[in-house]
């Protein structure tokens, strides 16, 4: 069965309408950074802290930052 599209109120269009977006839970802790109401490094620490470790080490390799993909390249 299909997941129902959760939608979140826009800001103004040019028309002064409401616009209604489907929710990215991803897009919308994005928005909440740039829009100013949580720190990126704020958002981090509760994803990190949100997250298992396991969770956190997949995400680590998926984005080539684990230690196995470190220790091919010598950052200094």
């Amino acid at each position: 069965m299909p997941q129902p599209v959760l939608l979140y109120k826009s800001k103004l269009n040019n028309r002064g309408q409401t616009m209604f977006r489907p929710q990215n839970s991803r897009d919308r802790a994005l928005e909440l950074v740039e829009e100013g109401y949580i720190s990126a490094e704020d958002l981090l620490t509760a994803a990190l802290k949100y997250m298992s470790t396991d969770d956190v080490e997949d995400m680590l390799d998926a984005n080539e930052l684990s230690d196995r993909f470190m220790e091919e390249e010598s950052y200094a």
